[in-house]
């Protein structure tokens, strides 16, 4: 019935979510204000039987789907003003969340580092500097800046640009010769990249590149190869760029006709070798590119500075090296000074590219910083062992919680729909820390992993805005839904080993999102 009590608590509600989603504009007290007046409303008069049932469908026809009957489902959707459950399916099931993994750490990031926190990268030298000659070395000083050099986040100066800004604050300095080394240095994080329980098939892929104290490129080579029309025989590397020092790779890969891209590079962090395997589809001589993780961001980095310095006139008597490589060497080290700091953007920019793209070495970076300021190293344990704590504090019942890593490349992590759904509901009821986590989230049809979701849909695209998650048999979306009525609904629904194809759960799970967007 449309009362005049319902059409306040509308007015209210629509409100209360508007100033949650604008707090540039409106005061933490405006928001507070509202809530304690919706907290005085009551309930619309619908009777309680009717009022979730169609959630309730939803969710039981997901859960109960036939692609599932060997599987696990687990689905929260939860009021974010009340807290109540409106609807669930095995919420408290652990389960794989693949990439909804990153909703916990970059909320938990953004919380404890900051939504203006910068990352800094320092150039430092020791030695001293004579006629024009620095009798020492430069030092590439990083803190675990995943934008560094970065060839697809916005808005940040490509490999080319950084190389000549950092020569250039070498020429300041009057140095025309360097009798010594450049020097990578990524011990600010653990000499660790790759997370224990990522697969082996991951670790050489572009995906698969794990954080350094000096991540540089997103830690990522693209290799260009020849396509052939000759079926079963091997396409030939034409390119890798940008040129990965002292690394070369074996080509094992084959040509198969029709298919997609299913080549990976099979290497290990600080490896000297990598292989070639899979299949890509035959061509007439066209170019398929695939991408692959670094094996050591330190020494590339130092390494391509070098070359940009003797491309400018700059000679450097020795090789490139990393800060890791002296110490293991035992070599002694004098004392530094850094002459320039380059910072990053903040880390609510960084964050809407994180969850936007689902960048899995922006999280991994993520939670070694949370370590790094914490404990003053940047290992994934001590992070993890932060973020946990921090969501503890938050009131969320972390048991069922494994966290492996940042972004859900492990297919060790575990957690369930009810624990997502609650630290979505912990972000929305938080004035700041809310909208620029909300702005990170893929929108249907616009942005991110959504883009090709949902365009004949406008009533989603306007309700929706979800993260993606999707490895091996595991399928997930998790975020927020408007009702019909101006409420705001957190909700996860996480599908693992199904017996249908990617395509086949996804649409499966669009439908049910399209259904709880109609409440």
């Amino acid at each position: 019935m449309l009362t005049i009590k319902n059409l306040v608590r509308f007015y209210l509600l629509t409100n209360y979510f508007f100033l949650q989603t604008t707090p540039s504009v409106f005061s933490q007290d405006a928001a507070e204000k509202v809530s304690a007046k919706m907290e005085a409303i009551a309930p619309l008069s619908v009777p309680a039987a009717n009022r979730y049932e169609m959630l309730e469908a939803a969710a039981a026809r997901l859960g109960n789907d036939s692609v599932l009957r060997h599987g696990q489902v687990g689905i929260a959707i939860v009021d974010v003003l009340t807290g109540e459950t409106l609807a669930s399916f095995n919420p408290t099931m652990s389960l794989i969340p693949a990439s909804n993994m990153k909703i916990v750490t970059t909320a938990a990031g953004l919380a404890i580092l900051g939504a203006d926190f910068q990352f800094r990268t320092d150039l430092q030298l020791d030695g001293e500097i004579r006629d024009s000659i620095l009798y020492g070395n430069v030092f590439i000083k990083g803190y675990g800046d995943p934008t560094l050099a970065s060839p697809l986040m916005d808005s940040v100066p490509r490999l080319a640009a950084v190389l000549d800004s950092f020569s250039n604050e070498i020429k300041k300095l009057g140095i025309k010769k360097v009798k010594g080394r450049i020097v990578g240095d990524g011990t600010a994080f653990e000499s660790a990249t790759a997370v224990p329980t990522w697969l082996w098939e991951d670790l050489g892929n572009y995906y698969g590149a794990g954080p350094s104290g000096l991540t540089f490129h997103e830690n990522f080579y693209d290799l260009a190869l020849r396509q052939t029309l000759y079926i079963d025989s091997s396409p030939s590397v034409s390119s890798i760029i940008p040129q990965v020092p002292d690394f070369q790779l074996i080509n094992e890969l084959k040509t198969i006709k029709g298919g997609g891209d299913d080549a990976y590079i099979y290497a290990v962090p600080y490896g000297k070798t990598g292989v070639l395997r899979g299949t890509i589809p035959a061509g007439n001589g066209g170019q398929f590119t695939i991408s692959g993780a670094l094996p050591d961001p330190p020494l590339f980095a130092a390494w391509h500075l070098q070359k940009t310095l003797r491309e400018k006139g700059i000679d450097v008597t020795d090789s490139a090296t990393t800060q890791l490589a002296l110490q293991q060497a035992a070599t002694p080290t004098t004392s530094r000074r850094t002459f320039f700091t380059w910072r990053s953007p903040k880390l609510s920019d960084i964050i809407i590219h994180t969850n936007l793209e689902s960048v899995n070495l922006y999280c991994e970076a993520i939670v070694r910083t949370v370590a790094f300021q914490k404990t003053g190293i940047g290992t994934n344990d001590k992070g993890i062992e932060e973020i946990i704590k921090f969501w503890q504090s938050k009131g969320i019942n972390t048991e069922g919680l494994f966290m492996q890593d940042g972004s859900g490349l492990s297919p060790r992590n575990g957690i369930t729909a009810a624990q997502l759904a609650a630290m979505l509901r912990v972000v929305a009821i938080d004035n700041q820390w809310f909208t620029p986590f909300f702005n990170s989230l893929p929108q249907p049809a616009k942005s991110g992993t959504l883009k090709n979701m949902f365009k004949n849909n406008p009533s989603v695209q306007a309700r929706l805005r979800a993260k993606s998650g999707t490895i091996t048999r595991v399928k997930s979306y998790s975020g927020y839904v408007t009702t019909t009525d101006g409420r705001l609904l957190a909700f996860s629904a996480m599908c693992n080993n199904f017996t249908c194809s990617q395509t086949v759960v996804r649409r499966k799970l669009e439908q049910f999102m399209a259904e709880i967007c109609t409440y």
